[in-house]
């Protein structure tokens, strides 16, 4: 039987060399094709569990602003202490420092007038944005407060920008901002003047 391996007279052949180029292309191909395939059929896993962090990230996020809004809005100036210590559990260490100093000086003005806030009602809560370790929500949250100023309640429609922080794994209402809600109004509106018209 002949040998399958070339002879020296044809290691010297241009053309056999020539084969041996095309045998080492088509080696170097098919790897990368063997390697995006592995790629491409990792990617999409990769992908998925980003996505699927994020998404129960989201789900947090949205859990504890809805907690905070109610509860942040649920309040009996006389029972200053209960309500710091609701809220403590819902905010970054930071922020309830700022929190506990702006609502001690309150409450203490509004003592008098015996000021509540209940019936905390949130409409709805948006993700705007989100990373692993910070995130910013939209919450639209309606209460009632009333005094002994006042007759009836008045009803508050709270529109919040909240930006969020994760500290050991949980999320926390590291400050908050109230932003307007958009308003539309009707407008007249004008005649196109056609060709030929000379009104004013």
């Amino acid at each position: 039987m002949a040998s399958l391996r070339p002879g020296n007279t044809q290691l010297n052949d241009p053309s056999w060399s020539g084969s041996r180029k095309t045998i080492r292309l088509l080696s170097l191909v098919t790897a990368i094709g063997i390697f995006v395939g592995i790629v491409g059929l990792l990617l999409p896993r990769v992908f998925s569990y980003d996505n699927s962090s994020t998404a129960g990230d989201s789900k947090q996020v949205v859990a504890r602003v809805t907690d905070f809004a109610a509860t942040y809005n649920t309040y009996d100036v006389a029972k200053v202490a209960d309500y710091q210590k609701r809220v403590k559990g819902l905010v970054s260490p930071s922020y309830n420092k700022e929190f506990v100093q702006v609502t001690n000086a309150i409450f203490k003005a509004l003592k008098d007038k015996k000021q509540v806030s209940k019936n905390a009602k949130v409409l709805d809560v948006a993700v705007d944005s989100i990373d692993k370790d910070s995130a910013v929500a939209l919450v639209a949250v309606d209460a009632s407060v009333s005094n002994s100023d006042a007759k009836a309640s008045i009803s508050r429609h709270l529109r919040w920008k909240v930006n969020m922080v994760k500290l050991k794994g949980s999320w926390y209402v590291d400050k908050f901002e109230s932003v307007a809600a958009l308003t539309a109004e009707p407008s007249t509106p004008t005649a196109t003047p056609t060709e030929g018209d000379t009104s004013k």
